[in-house]
């Protein structure tokens, strides 16, 4: 068997421990005051799920940015294209995806800023159009709606606080707008429920009927996007 690299993370906020495999690593999040030696032991009654979990993954490497040839646009693969211009700029329309690089960037560099440029056109898309989701779908709810704020994550589409601010990933501009409203609605009954209760799941699907179908498609999708 071989040996697994854990990439652990500890949080003053965090109150439990999670262990979590994306795109072939394994994360741990943990409180920072946790025992090391507690720690460790506890990883080591998962190894052998860690290591079935592990063998049981297919999915395909990610290919750099700049070698993808489609990217999804609410939910759809369209044409990826690049090239150099004087200035940088992202443009999206019925044939795709046509990304700018300015010649000014070093070649080194190309692809991280490639993918800035993308995150920074959907989060601005997303900024205009999610709150306004959201408010929508709170009036159906019936529940009152703090700030809502979009954030870059790689583990998590969104989150609910206690004082009602919804916080979405940018990414969720990539998936089916049907997708898009589950997460939203997922994120609103957590101001009624802040568990996944079974009183949490019957409000989410009396509101979003489709739920499971929504998540299996961020599943399925999950290491395409989360990267």
């Amino acid at each position: 068997m071989q040996d697994i690299k854990y990439q652990i993370s500890y949080s003053q906020r965090r109150r439990t421990v999670q262990l979590a495999i994306r795109n072939g690593e394994v994360y741990v999040r943990a409180p920072a005051t946790i025992c090391r030696h507690w720690l460790s032991a506890w990883l080591q009654q998962k190894e052998l799920w860690v290591q079935q979990t592990l063998a049981r993954i297919t999915t395909p490497p990610i290919l750099p940015w700049l070698q993808r040839d489609r990217i999804l646009v609410s939910g759809q693969a369209v044409p990826f294209r690049w090239q150099l211009a004087a200035k940088s700029s992202v443009n999206v329309d019925a044939n795709g995806l046509e990304l700018r690089l300015s010649t000014k960037i070093a070649a080194a560099r190309q692809d991280h800023y490639a993918r800035k440029l993308v995150q920074q056109h959907f989060t601005k898309q997303a900024l205009l159009e999610l709150p306004v989701l959201a408010n929508e779908l709170a009036a159906r709810l019936r529940q009152t709606l703090g700030p809502v704020v979009v954030g870059n994550w790689r583990s998590r589409w969104g989150h609910c606080k206690q004082n009602g601010e919804l916080g979405f990933n940018w990414r969720l501009m990539q998936v089916p707008l049907w997708v898009r409203r589950y997460v939203v609605i997922h994120e609103l009954a957590h101001l009624q429920h802040m568990n996944h209760s079974p009183a949490f799941w019957q409000l989410v699907q009396q509101h979003c009927p489709q739920y499971r179908e929504a998540k299996a498609w961020l599943k399925q999708h999950q290491a395409e996007l989360l990267n």
